[in-house]
């Protein structure tokens, strides 16, 4: 009996130790792995200001001690800046990328389009009612996101999401589609409406060929007369040139945090001073100015870029971080590290900042 009693004892006192070890271990695992998901959603929340333009959407698993990203997201550089949060934060764990970067991959590199549509609205879920984001206009070219059954989430070229049908784009590849981002442009200051019927809004820009012909959205060409429209060549613009001066002027000045006058300056700072000393007034920071104007260059297509776009580059603890003047010919002028500065996005360039170059993401234009 006493036997029986101490045996019976001994077992409940191991299996209290038991299931008090591994419920602290199961507790322990559980307050681990939702810090480690608190600290993804805020990097996620961090990472940029307007999901109507770019968004991360990014989430964490726990495998076998290793962190499993997935989710969705556009650059790769914030996401990997979440490893070093993660060891920051004590979680000195491997990591998985398992994420899907957008945009997805298309056939033959048809990942673009032009408008065919005289305007249709780019909604942010794929529906033909509500959910209005903003319209894009015939002719206006757009980079295809992703494909979701009758519609396209396109990204338009003053950057925001938007679905649209498929029957509204016409989807071509990167040489066609530079064609309605270089030289000179036709923009149309009323209604028109051509022989074959095809409607052309007010607003719309289209590729100026010469001697009043034009290209349309659907590759074929027209001549017009100029009373429907004003060319303007962007690259012919004086302004530009005298961005570029007054940007010079900054050159050797210190980098300082916050600053923007000839004391120093920090990279926004130093744009929008440049552009405001020629009457053009920018927002205070790089991913504020990164929403104003047009998207015109991206790492693999940089061929429509003129003096006086801006770029912008991506860091690990956001998406813009930083932004510079174009020069042309790869070359920038920023404001980083030990001041304003020149250096170039081309391998083989003396000046070339390999560093700076894996961080591009986009330019855009602010003025024609």
């Amino acid at each position: 009996m006493f036997s029986t009693q101490l045996y019976t004892r001994i077992s409940f006192l191991f299996l209290s130790l038991y299931f008090l070890l591994f419920g602290c271990a199961a507790t322990s695992s559980n307050v681990e792995r939702d810090a480690i998901q608190a600290i993804v959603a805020q990097a996620n929340h961090e990472f940029y200001l307007d999901e109507r333009i770019w968004y991360q959407d990014i989430q964490a698993e726990i495998v076998d001690h290793t962190v499993v990203l997935k989710g969705e997201a556009f650059f790769k550089i914030p996401v990997k800046g979440l490893s070093r949060k993660l060891q920051k934060a004590g979680y000195d764990y491997p990591l998985i990328d398992s994420v899907s970067y957008l945009p997805e991959k298309f056939q033959n590199d048809f990942g673009y389009g032009i408008i065919l549509d005289p305007y249709v609205m780019g909604r942010y879920k794929p529906l033909y009612i509500k959910n209005e984001g903003t319209e894009m206009l015939y002719g206006e070219p757009v980079r295809l996101i992703r494909e979701h059954g009758e519609f396209y989430q396109v990204q338009s070229n003053i950057g925001y999401l938007g679905y649209i049908p498929k029957s509204s784009v016409r989807t071509v590849n990167l040489e066609e589609w530079g064609r309605y981002h270089l030289g000179k442009q036709a923009i149309f200051d009323n209604d028109v409406t051509l022989e074959s019927g095809q409607v052309i809004i007010m607003g719309s820009r289209l590729p100026y060929l010469g001697d009043g012909h034009i290209l349309l959205a659907n590759a074929s060409e027209v001549t017009l007369s100029q009373e429907h429209y004003k060319i303007i060549d962007p690259a012919a613009n004086p302004l530009r040139n005298a961005i570029i001066a007054s940007a010079e002027r900054y050159m050797g000045l210190p980098y300082v945090w916050g600053g923007r006058s000839s004391e120093g300056v920090d990279c926004s700072g130093f744009v929008m001073q440049s552009f405001a000393l020629n009457n053009i007034y920018l927002p205070r920071d790089s991913d504020e100015i990164a929403n104003v104007g047009r998207i015109i260059g991206y790492p693999e297509w940089m061929d429509a870029m003129l003096p006086g776009d801006l770029l912008f580059f991506a860091g690990s603890r956001r998406m813009v971080t930083h932004t510079a003047i174009y020069l042309g010919a790869g070359k920038v002028i920023h404001s980083l590290g030990s001041g304003v500065q020149i250096q170039s996005l081309t391998p083989g360039d003396p000046e070339y900042s390999e560093n700076l170059a894996s961080r591009f993401i986009f330019a855009k234009r602010i003025f024609d």
